[in-house]
C-alpha cells in the first residue's frame, strides 16, 4: 500500500486522517496525496423561487479557505519522513476520489465521513477507514478478517495483504449462518500460500453477526477488521447489508472496507 489518498478538509476528523495516512506511508515506504475537494456547488445558495445563486464574495472565501488548507498542510507535513503531495480538487468529493483512487492502493477515510459509504461502494481499492478519535498506526496489532465466502470478503482479504503481513496475528472469523461454497478454510489456504499463518475462529451468533464480530475482535485485541461491503450507489438506492452498516455505524475498530 504505497499509493495512499487521503481527502483533507476543515472538518474535526481531518487530522486523524491524515496522521493515519502518514503513519501507513512510513509502515509500508508509501506516498500521500492529500485531496481537498473544493466544488462551487457546495458554496451554492438557493433562491427561494427555483435556482442557485452563487456570490463571488462566497466564493473567494471558499477558495481562500481551501487555499490555506492547502498551505498548512503543505508546511505541517514538510518536516515529516514521508513523501507526499496536496492538491485541491474542484468538484464533488465522492468524484473527487473516485477518479484520484484509480491509482490508489487505499484511501484513508473517517467512519463518521457521510461520504464512506457511498465511496466505498464505487471505487476499485480498498479503503481504510478510522474513528475520529485517534490516528491508527499500531500495524503490529492483530487483524480480524471477517469471512462469508462472498466475493466482496475475498476482495477484502486480497486488499488486505500488505497490512496482514505486517501483523501479529491474524484471525478469519466466520459467523455460523448459511452454508457457503467457499468455506473459511479456502481463505487459510489463500493466506498461506502469501506466507500468513491465521488462525479460525468459526462462531455461532451471539447476538446480531456484527455484534458478534465486534465482541471477537475487541476479545482479540484487534486494531483493525476487514470486511467486504455490500449494496449498490446511494444514487441507485444505497442499501448496505445489515452486518455492513451495523459495523459502520458502531465500529470502534478501524475498518478495511473492499466491494
Amino acid at each position: 500500500m504505497r499509493s495512499i489518498l487521503c481527502p483533507a478538509d476543515h472538518s474535526p476528523t481531518s487530522d486523524c486522517r491524515v496522521e493515519t495516512a502518514l503513519a501507513l506511508a512510513r509502515a509500508t515506504n508509501g506516498h500521500v496525496s492529500l485531496q481537498i475537494a473544493a466544488p462551487i456547488a457546495q458554496i451554492a445558495s438557493w433562491e427561494p423561487f427555483g435556482g442557485a445563486a452563487i456570490s463571488a464574495a462566497a466564493i473567494m472565501q471558499a477558495r481562500d479557505a481551501d487555499d490555506a488548507l492547502a498551505a498548512g498542510l503543505e508546511a505541517r507535513l514538510a518536516s515529516q519522513d514521508v513523501p507526499f503531495n496536496v492538491a485541491v480538487a474542484n468538484y464533488g468529493r465522492i468524484e473527487a476520489l473516485a477518479s484520484e483512487s484509480r491509482l490508489a492502493d487505499v484511501i484513508v477515510m473517517s467512519i463518521a465521513d457521510p461520504a464512506l459509504e457511498e465511496t466505498a461502494l464505487i471505487v476499485r481499492c480498498p479503503v481504510l477507514a478510522v474513528p475520529g478519535s485517534r490516528p491508527f498506526s499500531d500495524f503490529a496489532a492483530p487483524i480480524v478478517a471477517a469471512w462469508d465466502g462472498s466475493a466482496q470478503a475475498a476482495n477484502a482479504l486480497r486488499a488486505a495483504l500488505p497490512l496482514l503481513r505486517l501483523a501479529s496475528a491474524v484471525h478469519v472469523v466466520t459467523v455460523r449462518e448459511k452454508q457457503s461454497d467457499f468455506p473459511p478454510t479456502d481463505a487459510l489456504c489463500y493466506l498461506s500460500r502469501h506466507g500468513i499463518h491465521a488462525e479460525l475462529h468459526d462462531l455461532a451468533p451471539a447476538g446480531t453477526i456484527s455484534q458478534t464480530i465486534a465482541a471477537t475482535a475487541r476479545g482479540l485485541g484487534a486494531g483493525l477488521i476487514v470486511m467486504g461491503i455490500y449494496g449498490h450507489s446511494r444514487l441507485r438506492e444505497l442499501l448496505l447489508g445489515g452486518v455492513s452498516r451495523d459495523l459502520l455505524k458502531n465500529s470502534e475498530v478501524p475498518l478495511l472496507l473492499a466491494h
